[in-house]
């Protein structure tokens, strides 16, 4: 499972040094499909958690509470009408009890698309290997494989404020699973909005539903899953491209299994670096 990781590992190690004099404007959303820019990325983040679903499988679930550092490095490309992305990530899952279910997980993003400025069509491969100890000892491999479609608008919501950014964002997808038990087929639907206020503060109230079935997960009863998540993040633009963020999220999830029903709290800072090259 490594092989597919090793050519963009590299982008990813070249993308960390510069990252330190990732210092720029940002492009807005809603201009970036006029103009040719690569936009360069990077966060580094600490996501704190609780959940009643803390295990993998089938077994009884059970409260944890959980700790998972993450990077992400990404180049973002617009030409014309089209865009690309390229992004990877490592992420460590650490629980607080069930120390033997943490995990380490290497993760890529590449998308492909059309831009129009409100209207956007991507195709997207989502990679992520997960090991339970360090990067020797593999668990699961998930390939994603999805297309999305993205709508964005923009509403003045409070007369006083400065216009809101509206993004709605509908998607199908595939992820093929080693294990076969986490093959999943899934739809979901996401609306973003962006409210800016003044001297770099903005809030992002970001509301999801995503439904999935299980066709391979064991057992008598069929699994299909709906889960409900609302993400707020209150935000801070320092300028020249860096930006503070806090992340609170709670998810809701219902499954025809009992053991896969149940919820998550979330509260995760978030440091990002952006450069307009």
């Amino acid at each position: 499972m490594w092989g597919r990781f090793w050519p963009v590992a590299l982008v990813a190690a070249g993308l960390g040094v510069f990252a330190t004099g990732a210092i720029a404007d940002e492009l807005s959303t809603a201009d970036a499909a006029r103009r040719n820019a690569t936009v360069f990325e990077t966060s580094t983040r600490a996501r704190f958690g609780w959940t009643e679903m803390a295990f993998r499988g089938d077994r009884p679930k059970a409260w944890d509470a959980t700790e998972s550092p993450e990077f992400r490095a990404s180049l973002r490309f617009l030409a014309g009408i089209f865009e690309a992305k390229l992004e990877i990530g490592t992420l460590a899952d650490r629980f607080a009890h069930f120390e033997t279910i943490d995990a380490n997980s290497l993760r890529g993003e590449l998308q492909l698309g059309v831009n129009t400025g409100a209207w956007s069509y991507l195709a997207e491969w989502k990679p992520r290997d997960v090991f339970r100890e360090g990067f020797g000892n593999f668990a699961v491999g998930l390939d994603t494989y999805d297309a999305r479609v993205r709508h964005r608008f923009v509403a003045n919501v409070f007369p006083d404020l400065p216009p809101g950014l509206f993004q709605a964002t509908v998607a199908a997808g595939y992820v093929a699973s080693t294990p076969s038990l986490f093959e999943r087929n899934f739809t979901e639907l996401e609306v973003e909005i962006v409210q800016g206020f003044n001297h770099g503060l903005a809030l992002i109230i970001a509301p999801k539903l995503e439904l999935s079935d299980y066709p391979a997960f064991p057992g008598p009863v069929r699994r299909d899953d709906a889960v409900l998540s609302l993400r707020v993040i209150p935000t801070y633009d320092f300028g020249s491209g860096i930006a503070l963020s806090l992340e609170g999220q709670a998810t809701l999830a219902f499954s025809t299994r009992d053991t896969k029903t149940g919820e998550t709290w979330a509260l995760t800072p978030i440091l990002r670096l952006q450069k307009a090259l």
